[in-house]
């Protein structure tokens, strides 16, 4: 009897922390990075937060329409998420555009800034500034 109420309050409280875990990496998840509905809470969750909080890392370097994007990973505490960020200002990240991101994957972008416009329609998440590059 001892056991079997052990057991039950340890399966009772495994419940109510997944059940309480508020993880939005698993609504992300659910969703095509390039759809309207993953850039909106992607930039939700952005605006709650700083950018010291999170830790940006970069894939690849992609022109896209005669724009150029940085495509990035973003992770945080319960974040983990994908973005494509729009650059019209290359301050502090010339050697990447010189090298067209060849040599810089998996580089860390210090506390990156976005300015994120259309916030409620279909987001853009555009580089602002970052602290520096380190690969």
């Amino acid at each position: 009897m001892r056991y079997s109420i052990f057991s039950f309050l340890i399966l009772l409280t495994f419940s109510f922390i997944a059940c309480n875990s508020s993880n939005k990496k698993d609504v992300l998840a659910d969703l095509e990075p390039s759809s309207k509905q993953y850039k909106q809470e992607l930039a939700r969750q952005l605006k709650m937060s700083s950018a010291h909080e999170f830790t940006f890392t970069l894939n690849q370097y992609l022109k896209i329409n005669g724009k150029d994007y940085l495509d990035i990973n973003i992770r945080g505490q319960n974040l983990r998420a994908g973005c494509l960020v729009l650059i019209d200002n290359w301050n502090k990240l010339e050697a990447i555009k010189q090298s067209s991101g060849m040599g810089y994957g998996g580089a860390e972008l210090k506390n990156l800034q976005l300015n994120i416009v259309n916030a409620h329609t279909d987001p853009i998440f555009i580089y602002k500034d970052l602290d520096k590059v380190s690969d």
